[in-house]
């Protein structure tokens, strides 16, 4: 209770709060014919037309305008101008001239060279190639070879050219295995 005492003694000495109190404390004043005029002036307001929008942003023609200002930035531009010249040149250089392009070097035909000359390819690089391709393309696409005619007599024996081919191929074969292969296999 003592501080209230106390507050109520500091409020009565505030100088403001004395001024109040001298005034005459009739409320809030309202201007004379205010209630009379009100209903007047709020028909006034309602009638009038309401003011036309304000656009909030561009117009689509403006906008379509500033799209294609902005492609003449100098990075822009330069980006379609490097598109545009890369387009040209695939043009150019990739259109058909209409000359005949020559044949490459593998079109030649296998029917235009000679048999003798490829039987010599195929036994100088013998060893390039692999064993069953080159067996499988000999029965398929080489033609046969018609073997002359030769004088033998009955006491002779003259050996057949493919098993001598076969017993130099396993001669070298074997030359050319090292010990330590042999050692693995077995």
């Amino acid at each position: 209770m003592k501080n209230s005492d106390e507050l109520r003694d500091e409020l009565s000495d505030s100088p403001f709060l004395k001024k109040m109190k001298e005034q005459p404390s009739e409320g809030f004043q309202v201007p004379k014919h205010y209630f009379k005029h009100l209903p007047d002036e709020v028909m006034r307001q309602v009638k009038q037309p309401a003011p036309a929008p304000v656009p909030s942003g561009p117009s689509w023609l403006e906008q379509l305008e500033q799209f294609f200002m902005g492609l003449f930035q100098p990075r822009f531009a330069l980006a379609l101008a490097t598109v545009l010249v890369l387009v040209v040149a695939g043009v150019v250089f990739f259109r058909d001239s209409g000359v005949e392009a020559p044949q490459p070097i593998a079109a030649v035909r296998l029917e235009d060279i000679p048999d003798e000359e490829l039987l010599a390819y195929l036994d100088d690089h013998i060893r390039d190639f692999d064993g069953d391709l080159v067996q499988e393309a000999s029965v398929h696409t080489l033609p046969e070879v018609p073997e002359k005619p030769k004088a033998i007599s009955p006491k002779t024996s003259v050996p057949k050219p493919e098993l001598e081919a076969m017993e130099e191929y396993i001669d070298e074969v074997i030359d050319e295995i090292d010990v330590e292969d042999l050692e693995e296999m077995l």
